[in-house]
């Protein structure tokens, strides 16, 4: 496949606060739920974002590689207690001025910053009450988001709300790996509920300031998909759509949920008392400009066979036999594909997923402007005998997706931008840092030191080749 994209396309990689900031305990910055869990018996294996990467203090570098990377722009987030340090709703002005200064600094060099205001990293105060799971999280979210519209303003030109509320809302709930550890499917669906609500209202208060920035929300689609098609492999095909994409998107874009979804789940058991009138009401007017896709992998489904509502992430290293998926309930569950290549992590390789998505997101939602936010491949990787770091598993894994992507935006999809995961290696939450994604290897035995990867070197060169006018 050839073509290229508009001269104004968006390149870049991304980057989350506890996964590259460190400085964990600085300059005013309060304790999230990240810092509570891994300083925990909970955290098996001891390893901690309290420094990671070091991005507090090396954004500077970091941004100038990226300008020298070709890249025109950087997706990263705000620690939400890096600006309200705790419950007593006080703003730590050094985080807002750090935060300033990155993006002071993003646009010296030419970088778009694109500003997500939270990845996973819950103030612990707020996981206290119940986090995720209290009704009043919404309203805590959308008051921390209206301090930072009324302090960035225009100055951050794309805001996403929240950061993968399947993923997140899936690992902290129903697998239980992620804080707070908990498996419960009902309080499951409060979580997703609260966190749709907190979306609207979060826009809900950025309309008010009638800013000239966008805002969106970022989420990590897989695009559902059955090796057989009958009537009973459609129907857990939309079963799949609707727990793995609808329940986010469908609210985010159109302001509502789908017509199937309440009554699927008070057939299962779910009590849904707690959904209220008003909060449909907000979901209506509050919708989003750009939808954020984190695109990895598809999702192949059958029709459910037994066993209980639950999640199996391959988080127990490369080269285990563990298949990540689904089992809900009567709905649906993971199926695989014999003819398709896995990594090391046993997650499948399949780069026309990514053109799949983007052509429904077309057929769904109309030409709603998505981004791809995130698409990386992790690799266990050291430098060879003369320090370079070969990835060339990586490059054939970006350039095949990217191809697929350059397709669908030929064709007429309104997708305007493409982050890399990541920009560093960084800390990969509960797998610690032996996972890698960045196109720049950090060496964490030796000062954390930056070598940019051969990855980092052809994605430079991508870029210039596909881009209208470069």
């Amino acid at each position: 496949m050839n073509g290229k994209v508009k001269h104004d396309f968006l390149w870049g990689t991304a980057s989350a606060a506890y996964q590259c900031e460190g400085a964990w305990n600085e300059d005013g910055k309060g304790i999230s739920t990240w810092d509570q869990f891994c300083h925990s018996d909970k955290n098996i294996k001891g390893l901690t974002g309290d420094v990671a990467v070091d991005f507090y203090h090396r954004y500077k570098e970091d941004i100038r590689l990226l300008k020298e990377g070709g890249h025109n722009t950087l997706r990263f987030s705000i620690s939400w207690t890096r600006i309200i340090p705790d419950q007593s709703g006080k703003i730590n002005q050094a985080g807002i001025d750090f935060y300033k200064n990155v993006i002071k600094e993003c646009k010296a060099n030419g970088i778009v910053p694109n500003v997500t205001l939270i990845h996973y990293d819950l103030p612990a105060w707020l996981e206290n009450i119940g986090g995720y799971a209290n009704p009043v999280f919404s309203d805590e979210f959308a008051k921390y988001c209206k301090v930072i519209f009324e302090n960035f303003r225009d100055d951050i030109p794309m805001y996403v709300t929240i950061n993968e509320s399947t993923h997140n809302a899936y690992c902290s709930y129903l697998t239980g790996n992620y804080p707070p550890n908990v498996h419960d499917v009902q309080t499951l669906v409060q979580v997703c509920y609260n966190l749709v609500i907190a979306n609207a209202k979060a826009i809900c208060e950025f309309r008010k300031l009638n800013l000239k920035s966008k805002i969106g929300i970022v989420h990590t689609t897989n695009t559902v998909q059955i090796l057989k098609d009958t009537p009973e492999y459609r129907i857990a095909q939309r079963r799949g759509d609707l727990f793995k994409n609808k329940w986010v998107t469908d609210p985010a874009i159109l302001g509502k949920f789908p017509d199937d979804l309440f009554p699927l789940l008070i057939e299962s058991g779910i009590d849904l008392s707690f959904v209220k009138e008003e909060d449909l009401e907000i979901l209506k007017h509050n919708t989003i400009d750009f939808l954020g896709q984190n695109c990895y992998t598809r999702a192949v489904v059958k029709p459910y066979e037994s066993g209980e509502t639950n999640y199996y992430p391959n988080n127990v290293g490369a080269g285990q036999k563990t298949i990540e998926g689904y089992v809900v309930k009567g709905w649906f569950q993971t199926d695989v594909d014999p003819t398709t290549p896995k990594n090391a992590w046993s997650r499948e390789i399949y780069p026309k997923t990514i053109y799949d998505m983007l052509m429904g997101i077309k057929k769904d939602y109309g030409d709603i402007p998505v981004y791809i936010t995130e698409n990386g491949h992790a690799m266990a990787e050291k430098p060879n005998e003369n320090g370079e770091i070969i990835d060339d598993e990586r490059i054939e894994f970006m350039k095949s997706y990217l191809e697929w992507l350059i397709k669908a935006e030929n064709e007429g999809c309104n997708v305007k931008g493409y982050y890399a995961w990541s920009t560093t290696d960084c800390y990969s939450w509960i797998n610690g840092y032996e996972k890698r994604y960045g196109l720049i290897y950090i060496d964490y035995e030796n000062d954390l030191k930056r070598i940019p990867k051969k990855s980092y070197s052809w994605y430079r060169d991508f870029i210039k080749e596909h881009t209208e006018g470069k």
